[in-house]
């Protein structure tokens, strides 16, 4: 599935301007002025990103690697990260 993110303000870390983004198998494939999607096309999913900042590649560095939390008793701890789910995350 495409993803199509409209008229964002775009940090990509620099200030980009007014662009549209899309995205193609999760991962960024164009950050062009305008994207038009033809009619008829794949299935695309569109964002309208108008006011808002688009910040491609922002990681949320707070991460547990052991686990955590278990408060409640074993059952409700989150297990540890596992190597493949930190090196394919980017």
């Amino acid at each position: 599935m495409l993803t199509l993110i409209k008229n964002g303000e775009v940090f990509a870390p620099d200030y980009l301007g007014k662009k549209d983004l899309l995205i193609v198998d999760r991962k960024i494939g164009f950050i062009q002025d305008e994207i038009e999607v033809p009619e008829k096309f794949v299935e695309v999913k569109v964002i309208d990103a108008t006011g808002k900042k688009v910040v491609p590649g922002f990681i949320d560095s707070h991460v547990h690697l052991i686990g955590g939390g278990g408060e409640g008793g074993f059952h409700t701890r989150t297990p540890e990260i596992q190597l493949t789910q930190a090196t394919t995350a980017g």
